[in-house]
């Protein structure tokens, strides 16, 4: 019996920080930016616990590494991210010692470098879905970036689309990019009005 091989479910406390993603305000990269008033997307901001579920996880505490894969779901108060494998690369040195703690509380110790998914990929908080073939986040740089055939981005009504979706959760920021096999690759945004009953105001564009 493999013992690196389980099925368990998981709460990482530190693996907020690969899932820390800022999506606010958002924004469209395409012929220049333009700015989408959608909301914030958060997943950090929270003291939930983190809960990770998969059909299989491997540890691979020599090379830093676990992979998660099968119905993978990541959850931490109302924010869901789902997604057929996932990988997440740790610096299993960080403040761990000779005498650190191995395998999933050692993953939960440590730092993460790196976060990468594949498989259909669901990101949900609030109003707002995200979904593309994969997806990676940047533990240095704090850069989430969503990408796949068509990338959608939602909150309620409204909707965009692309095909590569580009996230800074320092400056809380957003890019998203049209496709570039396109002869006349464009960022699509359909945006429901206002509903005036309530006495909101539509702003104008610049």
């Amino acid at each position: 019996m493999n013992k690196n091989i389980i099925t368990p479910t998981l709460r990482m406390g530190y693996a907020a920080l690969a899932l820390g993603l800022v999506f606010s305000p958002v924004a469209a990269l395409a012929q220049g930016a333009e700015q989408v008033p959608f909301g914030s997307l958060k997943l950090s901001d929270s003291k939930d616990p983190i809960k990770i579920d998969a059909d299989k996880l491997e540890m691979r505490d020599k090379e830093g590494m676990a992979i998660f894969t099968g119905n993978v779901s990541v959850a931490q108060g109302d924010a869901l991210l789902k997604s057929g494998k996932m990988i997440v690369y740790y610096n299993n040195d960080a403040e761990t010692g000779e005498g650190g703690a191995s395998g999933a509380a050692g993953l939960s110790s440590a730092g993460i470098d790196r976060l990468e998914v594949s498989g259909k990929v669901y990101l949900k908080s609030g109003t707002q879905i995200a979904t593309g073939d994969t997806g990676t986040f940047d533990g240095k740089t704090q850069v989430m970036v969503l990408q796949g055939s068509k990338v959608v981005l939602t909150d309620g009504d409204n909707v965009a689309t692309g095909c590569k979706l580009t996230a800074n959760m320092d400056t809380g920021k957003a890019f998203l990019e049209s496709c570039k096999g396109q002869s006349k690759g464009r960022v699509s945004i359909i945006m429901a009005p206002k509903d005036q009953s309530q006495g909101g105001t539509t702003p104008e564009p610049n």
